[in-house]
């Protein structure tokens, strides 16, 4: 395991070793930014439903003004399933 991480209702949410090797093989310029994966879920300025698994996926979404592709948002994808919640992956994207 790799961490715990709090979301903003104070939900555990566990972020796997796996997941985190996954995170930074396939996007790469979030290796620096773990940090900014827990900042999101814990203050996240919009949230979405998934639309290919909208009853147990969401997204979070926090601005950061500076990235290693400048400013963009940081998107955590959180999978929510009896009882239990897990980050499935996080990136950066220009839009919600």
């Amino acid at each position: 395991m790799r961490a715990i991480l709090l979301d903003y209702q104070g939900r555990a949410i566990r972020f796997p070793e796996e997941r985190w090797q996954h995170i930074i093989f396939r996007h790469r310029e979030m290796s620096d930014m773990e940090a900014a994966i827990g900042a999101t879920l814990l203050a996240p300025e919009h949230i979405r439903r998934d639309a290919a698994d909208p009853d147990t996926v969401r997204l979070y979404y926090k601005w950061f003004p500076v990235t290693p592709r400048g400013s963009k948002w940081v998107r955590v994808a959180v999978k929510f399933l009896n009882g239990d919640a897990y980050v499935l992956t996080a990136f950066l994207t220009g839009r919600i």
